[in-house]
């Protein structure tokens, strides 16, 4: 091949272009990850939206039922329960950031947050105690969010630079034949 010819797409060796379809495959990975983030922030926001209107557009549970689950706890034990979750929910999002472990827990998060939302809505106390909720799932969701994109930006970074790498290695080894 002489210089003057263009390098056909998908040339190169097996091996070398088994490792770049790898390389691209963990980027659009990493970015599908980034994009996980945020639905589980989506679906947060709907919830919100949902419990702010006191759960307005959903029925009414039947006594039958309320007296099956028994008496709600009092809004002071689903505050202080609130406030230990968000407290270890951020706690637990930072020691991952400091180890770098990327595993992402924000749809277990919108589940606990969804409770708490019920809990204080079946106690009758939700009007006041909504913006708790509400700031506690943004903050420790936004964290979570926050660390997800940056360590996926950082390992796509990380990948595209290799991948960069493999594509010179593979001109450079069409260039000298």
């Amino acid at each position: 091949m002489t210089r003057e010819e263009p390098r056909a797409e998908g040339r190169g060796s097996p091996d070398r272009n088994d490792l770049r379809l790898r390389i691209e495959a963990r980027i659009r990975r990493h970015e599908r990850s980034t994009g996980n983030s945020l639905w589980g922030m989506v679906l947060f926001l709907l919830v919100s939206l949902v419990a702010y209107s006191d759960f307005a557009i959903l029925p009414d549970l039947d006594q039958s039922l309320r007296n099956a689950l028994g008496p709600p706890p009092p809004a002071e034990l689903i505050s202080l329960a609130l406030v230990v979750y968000a407290f270890s929910g951020i706690v637990r999002t930072l020691a991952r950031m400091s180890s770098n472990s990327p595993s992402y827990l924000g749809l277990m998060h919108t589940a606990f947050f969804t409770a708490f939302y019920g809990f204080y809505h079946l106690s009758s106390a939700l009007p006041d105690n909504f913006w708790a909720v509400f700031f506690s799932g943004m903050s420790v969701m936004g964290l979570e969010s926050y660390f997800l994109w940056s360590y996926s930006s950082a390992a796509i970074r990380q990948e595209r630079a290799l991948l960069d790498s493999v594509l010179r290695r593979g001109e450079d080894a069409d260039d000298k034949d």
